[in-house]
């Protein structure tokens, strides 16, 4: 796990993701982007969809409580931190995803 810290605007939560992506890391699992709310996950799954000019819930799509607008083909998922790492921080070491 990388912890990346940055100043406001540089790019941590819109960018990174991208660039693993586009380096292959999605060949070993998915790419979790965590937000502290339900709202910021949406915002920023749907902007970087359209930065990478993909339709919302395919490459990129987001998960919150109660709505899941991922597919199969999804590799980049941002989701509040509960819904990424599950109900123990350690838990994100068992699942498919790749924090960010």
């Amino acid at each position: 796990m990388t912890i990346v810290v940055g100043e406001t605007g540089s790019g941590k939560t819109t960018q990174l993701g991208q660039f693993l992506y586009e380096d292959g890391y999605c060949e070993f699992g998915m790419i979790g982007c965590t937000q502290p709310r339900r709202v910021a996950a949406m915002s920023v799954a749907k902007r970087v969809s359209e930065e990478m000019e993909v339709p919302l819930g395919s490459t990129v799509g987001y998960a919150i409580r109660f709505e899941d607008c991922t597919s199969p083909e999804t590799k980049i998922k941002c989701a509040p931190s509960p819904l990424v790492a599950g109900s123990h921080p350690l838990a994100i070491l068992l699942t498919r995803h790749l924090p960010v």
